[in-house]
């Protein structure tokens, strides 16, 4: 089981999926909807289940898929397929600037979410892209339930305050959250 960290000042933007060719290559899923912003880093955090460790950028190249990330410490396939599954993290400082209307999804996780009427239904314990529109899994101890992030459904989302308000559509949530005397 892997146990990961987060940290104030930096952000998960892909995962190493595998090595690519013999000279220490890795190949990378990124997660962002502007890939080419990123093509020019010269310095990812390198984040495994025992350090976090910088890395130099030789070059990234896209491909379909992903990215495909020499680094200049890697220097062998065998070196690179110990590096599956890390995460690679930037200073939020380099991330691209955000739109008004835009948030990273790692800052929805553990936003409190309560009905129109203020009643707290849970926390953001998972963001699903879908094409659509977005999902968030929100949790209320044992109970989870999904809230389709369309307008008629979330009423405010502060990202400052952590907080988000809906409107959930009938039969959405149990009518009773199990870990709490809370009528839904």
């Amino acid at each position: 089981m892997s146990v990961f960290n987060d940290y104030d000042e930096l952000t998960w933007v892909a995962t190493i999926v595998g090595a690519h060719g013999i000279k220490g290559a890795v190949r990378v899923k990124y997660f962002t909807d502007t890939p080419d912003y990123y093509l020019n880093v010269e310095l990812f955090f390198l984040e495994s289940e025992r350090q976090l460790q910088s890395l130099n950028v030789l070059q990234i190249r896209p491909t379909k898929s992903g990215w495909i990330v020499l680094f200049e410490e890697i220097d062998s396939r065998t070196a690179a397929e110990k590096l599956k599954s890390c995460r690679l993290l930037l200073p939020d400082d380099q991330l691209r600037p955000l739109e008004s209307s835009e948030v990273f999804v790692h800052q929805l996780i553990g936003c409190s979410v309560e009905d129109k009427n203020g009643r707290f239904l849970g926390e953001i314990s998972d963001v699903l892209e879908t094409g659509a529109n977005n999902v968030y899994e929100v949790r209320n101890g044992k109970s989870s339930f999904m809230i389709p992030d369309v307008p008629h459904v979330v009423l405010e989302l502060d990202v400052e305050s952590r907080r988000m308000k809906i409107d959930p559509l009938p039969g959405l949530i149990e009518e009773t959250a199990p870990e709490s005397n809370v009528t839904l």
